[in-house]
């Protein structure tokens, strides 16, 4: 075998052709890389990944390794050594497995100087190293298996034909049906079961996922039952020299059969392990058990699509990816179409889906790319729409942060995409929805302050008003809203809420502990500050939380529009910061805020904790530069004008809002109760949560009225600025993680690492960095060459002396 395996070995670098072949390999490779613009180029994407070359590689492949092997049967046909090959002290298995070690190692020389390609993202790294290099090496080693297979259906076509040519047209051929045939009929009207097992047959659906650094049992196996088949194939060819021979292709057959079958049994996944450093196409156990609950097929439409910038092109692959990883492990397959909505042709039809992914809620993005008539603005769809049998869900996955970068933005929106897949696939598979209930309650926030979030509330959560007696009484409600009281809690109020947390409900307080009159602030300059008498403090003091009467300021602020104008003159308005309005800061190291953007709140307090029973995690904070004043205190709009003392606003990272979570003691505990109607309570909770926002506009929305009609602006929404802040996604993330049973929220802790290439390496020394992967390679192979045929001729003059 291995004198055979040298014969191959020298009979392919003993001409031009093997050097033409892994040349014009190179040469592809360099110039798709570094030199010609499209996706794969890895100066263009900006990012440190080598992403763009396992993507190119199997589509050079389809020509490369047909090159290798069309002549390592079909030249000894042609020339009648494949009688002497047979008569060799051989069998035909070994024969084949020399001719397919040979055309194995080729391949691997050919991708040595790919190599070159490593080491140049590796030095441009931002920093230099800055590449995932686990990912790296498992995605080599993904190429390996995929030559594998190649080279064995290669064989298989050189040896049914003695025409070099036609060798590698037909090893051409079989190679692109196997990659990427199996997809394409998928696209017939099949049933699921039907197109999920060609999917499963193509080799694309396999090295997807090796190709990124996971190695998954079923793609091993699958790997190597294909080689094996077609090295089968052609042993079984090579035992007679008829080409048709019947009992050989009988029994190939009846192998090919049994091979399938073999393959089928062991298709239930052993292992899948994840070479990336931050473990990023892992799923926790969470999404597993999500996923395994699926008793459907799901199809989920990505509007996330057409000419896309680098780093959305890069977030739609993050999207396609996450839904392969999601496929590892669902019992269902997750049927996915990539949809670019610029594409229909029918104008009003094109207009009105676009209108109906707005009014879903899929915020569209504004980009500029060049056209041929100079500069265009389109907008983009950073969303998706997730279906089953009876229903679907859109989610909406950019989070558009506009006080960051777009880097961050981007990188934000990918670490929380799994639990964006999971929500919503949990969210259709619920049978009912859990139900939460505002406190229906005199001078509280009305539905129409409230109408934003009990919208966007009531797409997973069942919305109802209770009064407190109603609440005391009803299991069915798990969370209850408190949102912006104005009016006094009687006793018995305060004791029906506190046997509801006692029974392992759970609280969202949004309350104001001091008052602020905004019509005096609208109509003149200035107002007092004061506390409010909603007698909550003993009741909230009992559950470990202590709701200071202060008033905060902060230097990272809104900015309002004052009237400048000295008096007598008409009204001129300047934006000047107003620091009882702070940006307030979501914690970034909890699930439940990380990744917000800010929340805007107006004459916010701060809030403490008192006692050690419970677990209390700040969840919502001012800047590092904010001051607290005692009540009550003059609040005047001369403040934007006239600004505090910088150096007053020292003291960083005030806490608004606390998620106290524990076992809560009853605030009437040892207390006589039967004056307020109930003679036996409950004296201590289960394991429960509560979150306590020391401000209660931070629930309420704007109303315009116009014509007489009420319009409901978006949460958040700042009319001056035009900017939308993150009110809403704040506080339906305190929503689910109150009202979660299955710490979905978890999810949101992902980290995955933004890898970017250094942009001024590469604006210094781009062309250098083309010339080494483009030039290096081929001079390596031209100068290997001339020295390997030194080395030959040298050795033959020797042997005729």
């Amino acid at each position: 075998m291995f004198s055979l395996l040298r014969k191959e070995f020298n009979s392919f670098f003993g001409s031009i052709t093997g050097y033409l072949v892994i040349i014009i390999f190179l040469l592809a490779t360099g110039l798709f890389l570094w030199v010609l613009p499209g996706s794969f180029n890895i100066i263009e994407g900006q990012r440190a990944t080598l992403k763009g070359f396992f993507d190119l590689a199997p589509w050079l492949y389809l020509f490369l390794i047909p090159a290798i092997t069309m002549r390592m049967f079909a030249e000894e046909k042609r020339t009648g050594t494949i009688e002497m090959l047979i008569t060799r002290p051989l069998t035909a298995f070994q024969i084949t497995f020399a001719k397919y070690l040979a055309a194995l190692i080729l391949v691997c020389i050919s991708l040595a100087p790919t190599l070159l390609n490593f080491y140049s993202v590796y030095q441009l790294g931002n920093p230099a190293g800055n590449i995932d290099t686990g990912a790296t090496w498992g995605s080599f080693a993904g190429l390996l298996f995929l030559a594998s297979v190649y080279i064995g259906i290669g064989l298989f076509a050189s040896i049914i034909t003695g025409n070099q040519v036609v060798a590698f047209l037909t090893a051409i051929t079989l190679s692109f049906i196997m990659y990427n045939g199996f997809s394409f009929l998928t696209g017939i009207d099949l049933s699921l079961p039907v197109q999920n097992f060609l999917l499963q047959l193509g080799i694309h659906e396999h090295y997807l996922s090796i190709s990124r650094g996971i190695i998954d049992s079923r793609d091993i196996f699958y790997f190597l039952f294909a080689t094996f088949i077609f090295l089968l194939l052609t042993r079984n060819m090579l035992r007679k020299t008829r080409l048709f021979a019947t009992w050989n292709i009988k029994r190939a057959a009846l192998l090919v059969l049994l091979l399938i079958g073999a393959y089928t049994s062991v298709s239930k996944r052993l292992f899948r392990i994840d070479l990336t450093a931050e473990k990023r196409y892992s799923l926790s156990h969470i999404t597993k058990d999500i996923l395994q609950n699926q008793n459907q097929p799901l199809g989920i439409e990505v509007y996330l699509a057409g000419n896309l910038p680098s780093g959305m092109k890069e977030f739609q692959e993050s999207i396609i990816e996450k839904i392969e990883d999601m496929n590892a492990y669902s019992p269902y397959r997750l049927f996915h179409e990539v949809i670019d909505v610029y594409k229909i042709s029918n104008e009003e039809e094109r207009e009105n889906t676009i209108k109906a992914l707005t009014d879903a809620g899929i915020e569209p993005v504004n980009f500029g790319h060049k056209t041929t008539e100079g500069m265009s603005t389109k907008q983009i769809f950073p969303g998706i729409v997730i279906s089953n049998r009876s229903q679907s869900v859109v989610v909406n996955l950019l989070k558009n942060n506009p006080l960051i970068s777009s880097n961050d933005n981007l990188q934000h929106s990918i670490e929380l995409l799994e639990y964006e897949f999971a929500a919503a696939i949990k969210g259709l598979q619920r049978t009912h929805k859990p139900r939460i209930a505002f406190l229906d309650k005199e001078g509280n926030a009305t539905p129409y302050e409230t109408g934003d979030i009990r919208y966007t509330l009531s797409e997973s959560y069942e919305v109802v008003d209770r009064n407190t007696s109603e609440i005391f009484s009803d299991d069915t409600v798990k969370t209850l809203i408190i949102a912006a009281p104005t009016r006094s809690f009687t006793e018995t109020e305060k004791l029906q809420i506190d046997q509801f947390i006692m029974k392992g409900g759970h609280v969202l307080w949004c309350v104001d502990p001091i008052q602020v009159s905004i019509d005096s602030l609208s109509k003149g300059h200035s107002t007092i500050a004061f506390e409010k008498g909603l007698n909550l403090r003993d009741q909230l003091f009992r559950y470990g939380i202590r709701l200071n009467t202060d008033i905060l300021q902060d230097a990272f602020c809104l900015d309002y529009p004052i009237n400048t104008a000295p008096p007598g003159k008409a009204s001129q308005f300047t934006p000047a910061p107003f620091y009882y309005a702070p940006l307030a800061l979501p914690n970034p190291n909890h699930p439940l805020s990380r990744n917000l953007n800010n929340v805007v709140i107006e004459f916010a307090s701060s809030v403490s904790v008192v006692g050690n029973n419970t677990k209390a995690t700040p969840i919502l904070a001012t800047s590092p530069y904010a001051r607290s004043v005692q009540t009550p205190v003059e609040v005047s709009l001369f403040s934007a004008t006239n600004p505090p003392d910088q150096r007053l606003f020292n003291q960083p990272n005030i806490p608004i809002g606390l998620l106290v979570e524990g076992r809560f003691e009853s605030a009437f505990k040892n207390r006589m109760t039967s004056q307020y109607g109930v003679s036996d309570i409950i004296e201590k909770s289960p394991e429960s949560k509560m979150i306590v926002i020391a401000d209660g506009g931070i629930i309420k929305n704007k109303v315009r009225t116009r014509g007489g009609n009420a319009q409901i602006l978006p949460l958040g929404y700042d009319q001056y600025s035009g900017r939308t802040f993150g009110n809403r996604d704040f506080l339906q993330n305190c929503i689910d993680y109150l009202t979660d049973d299955t710490s979905i929220m978890e999810l949101r802790s992902r980290v995955v690492k933004l890898r970017m290439l250094d942009k001024v390496k590469i604006r210094e020394e781009q062309l250098r960095w083309q010339l080494i992967n483009t030039a290096v390679p081929l001079l390596f192979f031209i100068l290997t060459g001339l020295a390997y045929a030194l080395i030959r001729k040298k050795m033959y003059c020797k042997k005729r002396a």
